[in-house]
């Protein structure tokens, strides 16, 4: 039997894995701690492998992966099959779709390219979508952007999302897969409606990503809105990077996340600033300041470094769409009046869309949003590297 399986994944590696190509495991439904799924074949012909034993597969059949005494017990067409350490689902094509539902907790089902591999840990189920990154790509395009937008700005969207996953694809492996499906990497939920667009955007930027002067994968942050001025990495977190820094982003100006406001009491404001900051709400000049703080830019601090209260404090503490926001004193009340919608750290996302309908191209949108950094194929980086 464990000859049928080294057969078989030596098949599914010649002739599923396209040449070059660079194979991911994503973790599934990461924020669900599923106890019963059930699989099911959408299109094509897929195999189970488990303990040494290769089984086929047929659309319609009823597959149901339960966790049970921290092992991966399996039923098809209600006959109980066995518990394993580990499942495998291969399909005999790159372009076969399976989909997971979840049954404990429910879930919405899923459909997804390619491969599965199923295991336990921590009392629950671990699903893995072993899949090449440039499909994952049109997943998390999909995902993250939606359908409705331009294909130059599913270019842009395309090389920050291959760079991050490249530079973050160890980020994981202590869990056994590479990234989540979540927002602490990118958001993935698998094929969805298949944008002809986003695939051709993908296509068309294939092996791009984007490095620093000395070939490295950059972060490639995005967000929102930057409110008409991005910030500079060090002031959201900490660390200095030489092409994240702050520029004036007239691009954004206008767009729909640009401007907000929150009306808050004076009184939870002072409350808050005395027990959670040690601010002198006493002192007629801080009082004053605290009541009438201005950002016409991007500030670390509020107010100023001597009161050691950070924009990010305030922001999370709040729950403010942005740390660029003004201070106005309303009587009874105060006004926070905003500009920009999450961190402001690397490319505006409204601001990249209106580059791109004032004409501008994907790779003039990254090199303004990233100071000093290069658009390259893998093959080359490789290349420069290996030298």
């Amino acid at each position: 039997m464990k000859i049928r399986v080294l057969i078989l994944l030596f098949f599914t590696i010649i002739f599923v894995t396209p040449k070059y190509a660079i194979q991911l495991d994503i973790g599934l439904f990461c924020n669900y701690r599923l106890k019963h799924v059930q699989f099911e074949i959408n299109s094509g012909q897929y195999s189970l492998v488990y303990r040494g034993d290769v089984r086929e597969l047929n659309e319609g059949e009823n597959i149901k992966i339960q966790y049970h005494n921290d092992s991966v017990r399996i039923k098809i067409n209600d006959k109980y099959i066995g518990h394993f350490d580990t499942l495998y689902f291969f399909p005999k094509y790159d372009n076969n779709i399976f989909k997971l539902t979840g049954v404990s907790p429910s879930t919405k089902s899923r459909k997804y390219y390619t491969q599965l591999k199923v295991f336990t840990s921590n009392n629950r189920l671990v699903l893995v979508n072993q899949i090449d990154l440039e499909r994952y790509l049109i997943g998390v395009l999909e995902s993250e952007v939606g359908k409705d937008e331009s294909k130059e700005f599913y270019k842009v969207h395309a090389i920050m999302s291959r760079t991050y996953a490249l530079k973050h694809k160890h980020k994981f492996s202590d869990s056994g897969y590479n990234l989540t499906d979540l927002v602490n990497c990118q958001v993935y939920h698998g094929k969805m409606y298949e944008n002809k667009k986003i695939i051709d955007a993908v296509k068309e930027t294939k092996n791009l990503v984007l490095v620093d002067e000395n070939m490295d994968y950059i972060t490639a942050s995005y967000y929102s809105n930057s409110g008409g001025q991005t910030a500079a990495v060090e002031d959201v977190w900490l660390e200095p990077l030489p092409y994240l820094r702050s520029v004036k982003d007239p691009y954004s100006s206008g767009t729909h996340n640009f401007t907000w406001s929150k009306t808050i009491s004076k009184d939870r404001w002072l409350t808050y600033l005395e027990s959670k900051h040690r601010f002198p709400v006493d002192d007629k000049k801080a009082l004053n300041s605290a009541l009438n703080f201005k950002q016409s830019y991007r500030r670390k601090y509020f107010i100023s470094w001597d009161y050691h209260i950070l924009l990010t404090d305030i922001r999370k503490d709040l729950k403010l769409k942005s740390t660029f926001f003004s201070v106005t004193d309303k009587g009874e009340n105060i006004l926070l009046s905003g500009k920009g919608f999450d961190h402001g750290v690397g490319l505006s996302q409204e601001g990249a869309m209106q580059m791109i309908k004032l004409g501008f191209g994907f790779l003039e949108v990254l090199k303004f949003y990233y100071t000093d950094i290069h658009v390259i194929n893998l093959q080359m980086r490789d290349f420069y590297l290996s030298d």
